[in-house]
Formats: structure tokens, sequence, C-alpha cells
């Protein structure tokens, strides 16, 4: 067990010494002065020592109380880093956000600090992993973008984030001395499976009538590394636009498009939080930001 005096004592001699008297303190603590000058007699009788010199209207820290100031200081400062930490998020500015690996590689962490600038009050704290958050479990996550359809809950919130292209694209080293591709043309080439995206080489080929072909294909388990290996030249990525903006904007990628090509078009993602916090300010902001910037990809 401890050997500590009492906690409301040690409050009330910090917060008077710290704010220099016992009127001060009291109304930082929601006490009359007496209540505080009360705490601190007892706070010198645990003690054995005056921690005050008291004057008609003024009081000061004597040589013992300036010591445990000193070092109460800080450790009320610690306590209340601690508590602002894990509290409730209404008294924090932070907005908790969780998605898949390969959504914050490649689409939200780059927009960010657009966000930031817009919102410089708001402080985003970033998680993620393969598996979709359980707003009904995680009291510690605001918001999750899930990556296709989440189960259906009572107090959770699910907004699509609009239609997205999946298309093949591939680095246009591949297609040096090519004039032109049909989709047959494609497979031709070595296919990168995406292990968890929704929409597979076989739904591709269903629709634009082909038969994939048999055989072992290169496969990843995030479309991040799928269109890095297809960057790479490794083949022909099966993949997002709204993942591969940046690299097609840069020329790393390039669409395998025209009249005979048919794209899949789906929703993948999702905004979710829960009802409960449907007013929060942080919340809205980011949700709109998002919607603002997930237009239709090209």
């Amino acid at each position: 067990m401890r050997r500590l005096p009492s906690f409301f004592a040690l409050r009330a001699f910090e917060a008077a010494a710290r704010l220099g008297g016992f009127t001060q303190a009291g109304q930082e603590l929601h006490l009359t002065p007496s209540a505080i000058s009360h705490q601190v007699r007892a706070l010198e009788t645990w003690f054995g020592r005056a921690l005050f010199t008291r004057g008609v209207r003024k009081v000061t820290l004597t040589v013992d109380g300036q010591r445990l100031l000193d070092q109460l200081s800080p450790a009320f400062d610690q306590i209340e880093d601690a508590c602002a930490e894990l509290g409730p998020l209404q008294s924090r500015s932070e907005l908790a956000v969780h998605c898949s690996p390969s959504f914050a590689a490649k689409w939200l962490g780059p927009r960010l600090p657009q966000f930031m600038a817009a919102h410089p009050s708001i402080v985003i704290r970033m998680s993620s992993s393969a598996e979709p958050a359980d707003l009904a479990k995680s009291a510690d996550i605001d918001v999750d973008i899930a990556y296709g359809l989440p189960p259906p809950h009572a107090n959770v919130m699910v907004e699509p984030l609009g239609l997205e292209s999946t298309v093949p694209m591939c680095s246009p080293r591949l297609l040096e001395g090519r004039d032109s591709m049909t989709p047959a043309d494609v497979l031709r080439f070595t296919l990168i499976d995406s292990k968890v995206n929704p929409v597979q080489w076989t739904d591709w080929c269903k629709l634009n009538g082909l038969k994939l072909p048999a055989g072992a294909r290169p496969s990843f388990d995030r479309g991040s590394m799928v269109i890095a290996a297809a960057v790479d030249g490794m083949g022909i990525a099966l993949e997002t636009t709204r993942f591969a903006q940046r690299d097609l904007e840069r020329g790393d990628l390039v669409i395998l498009d025209g009249p005979s090509f048919h794209r899949i078009e789906r929703v993948t993602h999702f905004i979710c939080y829960r009802k409960s916090a449907i007013d929060n300010e942080r919340l809205i902001a980011f949700r709109d930001w998002m919607k603002a910037q997930l237009l239709p990809a090209t």
C-alpha cells in the first residue's frame, strides 16, 4: 500500500501554490477559500511542517512548500496527460480513424496534409489493419473506412464512398512497341492477383467475354503491393483507379482501355461511424472532406 496523504489535499495545495492563493485555487477547483485552507492544513499536519507562510491577504510558500510544489506539479501534469490520452474524444481535438493499409498508403495518407491544413485544430490518429474495425466494440476508434460492405449494426452509420473503376493497368514499359491492345491481348501477359480485392480476374474476363487462362499467377494480399508490382513491370494488375491515381498521374502506370474494353465499377469503400456521434464536429468535418475528395475516379 502506498503511503500517501489525501489526494484532495495534495490537489488543493498544488493549485494554491501554483496560482498564488487560496481564493484563486478555490475558483479553479470550485471550492471555497476556507475549504482550500482546510485541505492545506490537513496536509501540513500530515507532513508535520508548514508549507505556506500566511499573511493578511497573501500566502507564500515555505522552503518545504516550494520543494513539494517542484515535485508535485510535474506529477499532476503527467496524470493530466494520461487522462487526456485515454479520456473521451469530446474533451480532445483528436479523431481516431481506422482503414485498410492500402487505403492508408495509397489514398488517405498522401491527402491528410490537405485536411490538416484546412482543419488545424483536429488531430487525426491513424491506425490500419487488414480486418475492419468493429465500432460496436472498439471504443477507441471513431471512424472506420471499410473495404467491402460491413455487416449491418443498429448503432453504426454506413455511407458509401462512391463508385470505383477497377481496370487492368501496367507499366508503360510493358507496352513498348504496341500501338493498340484488345481485352484478349491482356491475357497474353502475366496477370497479378490481388487476393483481398472483391473484384477478381474471373469477374473481368466474364465481363469482357473471355476465359481466364489456367496457370499460376503472382499474388499479393495488399492492393498497394499489387500496384507496386505493376509499376516494377512484373505484369498487369487489376486494381481500382482510386488506389493507383497518383501512379497513373505520374505516368508510372497506364490503363489498358479502349472501345472494346468493359470496366468494372462497384462501391467498395464505406465510411462508418456511430450514430451517437452524428453531431461530432470533428467527425462531420472529416466525413464531408472525404466525400469532397472522393470524386469518381477516371
